[in-house]
This record gives C-alpha cells, sequence and structure tokens, in this order.
C-alpha cells in the first residue's frame, strides 16, 4: 500500500494523500451521500484533473470530456455497473459493458425514442400530468399544502407505466406509496452499497435475512413487475396487434419473432426503463418547482405563458414557450439527477488529460455537477438564471451533459424532457398564483439538500409546497 501511495501510477495525479494509500475516505463520502460535493471541493482546490482514490480520478474539463464520451470511443463503463446492477446475466442498456453489444442493443431499440414514435404517447402523458397536478392542487386546499415530490413520483410511475406496459400504476388514482414505490425509492442506494461492498454483500446476501437479503430482493420484486407487465402486454399484442396501445417496447416484440431478441432481454429493458424513467424526471419536475418558487418573478413569467396556452395544448404549443425549456435546462444545469461521474475505464495504452498521463486500466468519471458549475463558462454558477439558455456559448452546449454524452447519452431524454414540458405546464396552470415553500410538519430549506446515492434526491424525501395565494387571501 505505501508503494503504491508513494510510486503507484496515478501518485502524480493531484489530489488529497490519503487517496494515494487508501478509497476510504471516497468511501465514506459515498455512504454519507456526499460524493458529488466532497468530488468538487476537490476539483476547487486542486483544478480540472483530481485522483479520488488509489484507481480513479475525476476529470471537469471539456476537451476530456470529449475524449471520454467519443461516439464509438474506446473508454467502456468500468465493473463499478456490474456491481451496481447485481451482474445480471442479460443487462439493459444501463448495465451493459461490452461496447459492442450495447452498439448493437442501441441500434435495435433506438427507433423506441424518436420524437416521431414518442408522440404517440403523448395523449396518456398528457392526461396523466393533468391528473397528477390537479391532484396536488386539490390536496393544497385541504390541507393547505402539498407534496409534490410525492405527487410526481407518481406521476412519473404511472407514465413509465404507461409508455413501457400499456398500462398506468395508478398511483396517482391511489395517492398513497405501495410496495414498489418504496422499492423504486431504495433501489439505487441499494446498488450503491452492492458496488462499495460487493463481495462482503456477495457473501451476505447468502443468509436468508437481513439487510443484504432485502436489497436483493428489491431487484427482484422489480424483475417481477416488469415480467408479469411485459407478458400480460405480449399476450394483448398477439390476441390484437391493432388495438393495443404504443409503448416504448412495442418494436422490440417484432425483434423476438424474428429471432433477435429474447424476452427475457425486453424485461431487462422494461426495469431499466421502470429506475431510469420514474426517480430522475419526478425530481427534476420537483427540483425546477422548488428553484422556481425562489424565484417568484421567474415563476410569475411562466405562470403568464403557460395561462395562455390553449385548453388542449400539445407539445408542439409547448416548446414556443422558450422560457419553458430554458427552465428545464437551467434545473438540470443547477440540481442535475446523476450529477456525480458516470464511472470509464482508461483503454490500454492510457491517455492524457490536462496535461497528465493516466495509465489505462485506470477509472476516470466527468463530474457534471462540477462541469455545470465551471465559472469560467457559467457565469455566476450558482444562480439560477433560466435567461442564460436564450443564446448559450458552444463552450456551455459542450459543458451540459445532465443526460451523459456520447454512445452512452441517455435513450429516454426526449421522451423525459416532453413530460416535464407537460407537467410544468400543468403544475402551472392549477397553481395560477404560483407556490412557495411550506413549514408544515417541519419541512425546511435542509429537506432539499440533494443526497448523492447515484441519483441526487432531497434529504428530505419529500418538497412540500403551498399556493401563493394564501398569502395574498
Amino acid at each position: 500500500m505505501v508503494y503504491r501511495g508513494l510510486c503507484g501510477p496515478l501518485s502524480h495525479i493531484p489530489g488529497p494523500l490519503v487517496s494515494r494509500f487508501t478509497r476510504l475516505r471516497l468511501k465514506v463520502a459515498v455512504l454519507q451521500g456526499e460524493r458529488v460535493r466532497y468530488i468538487h471541493r476537490l476539483h476547487e482546490q486542486y483544478g480540472p484533473i483530481v485522483r479520488v482514490s488509489t484507481e480513479e480520478i475525476s476529470l471537469a474539463d471539456i476537451k476530456a470530456a470529449k475524449i471520454v464520451y467519443k461516439v464509438g470511443g474506446l473508454y467502456l463503463k468500468s465493473d463499478f455497473y456490474d456491481a451496481f446492477t447485481g451482474r445480471q446475466p442479460v443487462g439493459n442498456a444501463f448495465s451493459m459493458v461490452d461496447f459492442h453489444e450495447h452498439s448493437r442493443h442501441r441500434r435495435l431499440t433506438s427507433a423506441n425514442f424518436t420524437e416521431k414514435w414518442i408522440s404517440n404517447m403523448e395523449p396518456f402523458i398528457a392526461d396523466i400530468t393533468r391528473s397528477a397536478t390537479a391532484r396536488m392542487a386539490d390536496e393544497a386546499s385541504r390541507h393547505g399544502f402539498t407534496d409534490v415530490f410525492k405527487w410526481f413520483t407518481f406521476m412519473a410511475t404511472d407514465v413509465i407505466g404507461e409508455s413501457s406496459f400499456g398500462t398506468s400504476f395508478r398511483m396517482v388514482e391511489r395517492g398513497q406509496k405501495d410496495q414498489y414505490i418504496r422499492d423504486l425509492e431504495n433501489v439505487t442506494g441499494s446498488g450503491v452499497i452492492r458496488s462499495e461492498f460487493s463481495l462482503f454483500f456477495r457473501i451476505m446476501k447468502q443468509i436468508p435475512v437481513g439487510p443484504a437479503k432485502e436489497i436483493a430482493n428489491i431487484i427482484k420484486r422489480l424483475q417481477s413487475y416488469g415480467r408479469e407487465s411485459i407478458e400480460r402486454y405480449y399476450t394483448s399484442l398477439n390476441a390484437d396487434p391493432e388495438h393495443v396501445k404504443p409503448t416504448l417496447l412495442t418494436k422490440e416484440f417484432a425483434l423476438v419473432d424474428a429471432g433477435e431478441m429474447s424476452l427475457e432481454q425486453i424485461q431487462r429493458d422494461a426495469v431499466g426503463n421502470i429506475i431510469a424513467g420514474t426517480d430522475t424526471t419526478a425530481l427534476t419536475a420537483t427540483n425546477a418547482v422548488w428553484l422556481l418558487s425562489q424565484h417568484p418573478d421567474i415563476e410569475q413569467k411562466l405562470i403568464r405563458q403557460v395561462s395562455e396556452l390553449p385548453s388542449d395544448f400539445k407539445n408542439d404549443d409547448l416548446q414556443k414557450v422558450s422560457l419553458l425549456q430554458s427552465i428545464v435546462n437551467e434545473t438540470l444545469r443547477l440540481r442535475g439527477t446523476i450529477s456525480q461521474g458516470l464511472p470509464r475505464t482508461v483503454p490500454p495504452g492510457g491517455a492524457e488529460f490536462c496535461g497528465y498521463f493516466v495509465p489505462g486500466g485506470s477509472v476516470c468519471g466527468i463530474q457534471s455537477h462540477t462541469m455545470h458549475r465551471d465559472p469560467s463558462i457559467w457565469p455566476h454558477p450558482e444562480v439560477f438564471d433560466p435567461s442564460r439558455w436564450d443564446e448559450p456559448t458552444k463552450d456551455q452546449l459542450h459543458a451540459f451533459l445532465p443526460f451523459g454524452g456520447g454512445s452512452r447519452v441517455c435513450l429516454g431524454m426526449h421522451f423525459a424532457q416532453l413530460e416535464l414540458r407537460h407537467a410544468l405546464a400543468n403544475f402551472y396552470r392549477a397553481f395560477p398564483y404560483g407556490v412557495r415553500a411550506s413549514q408544515a410538519e417541519g419541512f425546511t430549506e435542509a429537506d432539499m439538500t440533494p443526497m448523492a446515492f447515484f441519483i441526487d434526491g432531497p434529504r428530505g424525501k419529500r418538497c412540500l409546497m403551498e399556493s401563493r395565494k394564501a398569502m395574498t387571501s
């Protein structure tokens, strides 16, 4: 350990002394939900390249991002993803490490995520977002406040159910958390624990009771949801293919019939949709409302614009509300839902980043949280300012990485943005006076502190809001 710390392959990279010898300091930050803030502080101290452990560096540099995220590049996903997802025999777009396997899978499935195909799902996205925001307004009217994070989670859950399986989970209708929602709340945190203690976890999950077994059961239950829902949809599709709802997976069933894809692969993709398409969208909508509540001038401007939309507005109408997309972008910049570096393995032969040679086999990541706060790119980076998106610079566009980059860029980003536009437009039509943070049930700004357990969720797992109308009544 001492030799590696003094003469190891990353010993020349700037970073704290402890990271020369052990991963322990980083591991502590990860388990506390502080990984992103810890690494950001290191970048502030050491610069755009920093050693965060004996085998891992973090990068916050546009040139480095272009190299790592180059389409068809050689920077493969690290073994973090196997550990995070529990080493499943069949992967999905998120967990596939092999470049050729991922490229083939993306080629077969990308047609499901084009804006043209997604437009088939807009009617139920509009209905669900409208119902969810109406439930929020009703709850606020009856109780004086509403938990927007709860309702946006129900909304995103129902949308992903309709868009993956052709049927809603009916969470907005029921309005209460069930085991499915609790599993979604815990799945990424359990993945972090599994990745940090992979060997220990594999041993402990053999014990029939205890936390390791429960973590394994979370994935099993989500897989069961996906498998059962896929089988129901496949049965309906075969029985009456002309009268089933189009989904993000519909075209994949033709690949099953043609022998190009297994039904198990579709089931894994379905679980990937559930995990990737629920928390991230719910959190972004919640964060947007939270940020706008602190900037009532911007909030009122958005309210005026969405109030002028036709009652049956569609995405074409929403795209004309330029402020809406600027708010989504600025929310993703300031409070991204996955703002840590996504681990990649440096290819054999190594590479040079920021004037330092990094040997092959090292792990690197581009931390979007830090990229989004570079004052040389973003003037006053901690200020919520949607107007910066009126005419973004080339550097800003290159540094903006809320959906990753390159061939691994999030397939569902167009779908997510369509849902977000509907969600926010309907929310501010349901709350025409705007909203402010409630003090009910001891809710404070500290509840909204992002905790990075891969996905950056609020510390208090809630966001309580009340109508500004109460202030004027």
